[in-house]
């Protein structure tokens, strides 16, 4: 049941964000922890988790409670023997139990954001879930395809592939799939980011985009067909370490890789500890830090927040966002 010693919210035009507290064996409620001690004026914060579980936490850590600055949904998953650190089948059903209450609070019209602190896959698995992540889960929940972009600052780049060998990136890439996350990217910066008329560009799969066939025939043979059919909505291909230096410097307002390190490099050297996950193509703002579980420092009072703030920050700016269009 919803825990609110303070929550005088529902009134306001403060947007409503959800915030599952992740895998308890992880790093996720700690950061989320100590994500809320700073204050989120702009946002009205419901935390769904194990309420004993992490006030025992915040003792722990030395860390003041937040009571006051958030509503509580109180899930009581977390078994007193826990070991923190490790992958269970038990931390995968605490942490599942959070996100399927969060999806129902948004079914239910209760929410406007979801932000989700980490879930270990493994231990989703052993746990007997079918899904192996959180996006997967609402793409299904929600009949969405989602489209995963990172932001940092003003850096932004989506994927075409996520987690893919580059041995097969030839084969996995495809013009429908190319075509499909520039559209999304397209659409994500229209009507979440409010950008009228989005700068998009689209980064080369070989060194000097190909050097026409020289270097490799994927530019000539997926890229370029893609780039045809979106119609001048996107520019490209452009070799990839031009383009995400452009992009840096904001002549574009996203870029879209073809695999994961072409976004994640840029990404971790323009600004890490704030860069956040945000899932494109839900009928809701979702958003996570882009660390994972971290089960090695979990309780050891080291880990960054940063990421975690920022992830809030993000939601609560894109679920208000809307009266302004560029």
């Amino acid at each position: 049941m919803p825990t609110s010693p303070s929550n005088k919210d529902t009134g306001t035009l403060r947007p409503r964000l959800l915030v599952t507290m992740g895998d308890p064996a992880g790093i996720g409620p700690e950061v989320l922890l100590k994500a809320l001690q700073s204050p989120l004026s702009s946002a009205s914060i419901t935390v769904v988790g194990d309420l004993k579980f992490l006030t025992a936490l915040a003792r722990r850590l030395r860390l003041r409670f937040p009571w006051k600055r958030s509503r509580w949904i109180d899930l009581a998953h977390v078994p007193p023997g826990l070991k923190r650190g490790k992958v269970s089948a038990a931390g995968g059903r605490a942490a599942w139990a959070c996100l399927e209450e969060a999806v129902a609070e948004i079914r239910e019209g209760r929410a406007d954001a979801l932000v989700t602190a980490p879930v270990s896959k493994e231990a989703v698995v052993r746990a007997g879930i079918r899904w192996v992540g959180h996006t997967e889960y609402l793409a299904q929940k929600f009949s969405a395809r989602p489209t995963m972009m990172f932001v940092t600052r003003n850096f932004r780049a989506s994927l075409v592939t996520t987690h893919a060998p580059i041995r097969s990136l030839s084969n996995r890439l495809t013009v429908s799939k190319i075509v499909e996350t520039c559209r999304a990217t397209y659409q994500g910066l229209q009507t979440q980011f409010k950008i009228r008329r989005p700068r998009i560009a689209l980064a080369a799969l070989n060194p000097h985009g190909g050097e026409g066939g020289l270097f490799g025939g994927e530019e000539r043979r997926l890229l370029l067909p893609a780039v045809r059919r979106l119609r001048g909505k996107v520019a490209g291909p452009i070799p990839a370490d031009t383009l995400m230096r452009e992009t840096a410097e904001e002549k574009w307002d996203a870029a879209v890789a073809l695999f994961h390190d072409q976004a994640l490099i840029p990404i971790k050297l323009i600004g890490w500890a704030e860069a956040v996950q945000l899932s494109l193509g839900l009928p809701f703002v979702r958003t996570s830090p882009v660390h994972g579980t971290a089960f090695d420092l979990a309780g050891t009072g080291q880990v960054d927040p940063r990421s975690m703030r920022a992830a809030l920050h993000l939601a609560a700016s894109l679920a208000v966002r809307g009266r302004k269009i560029r």
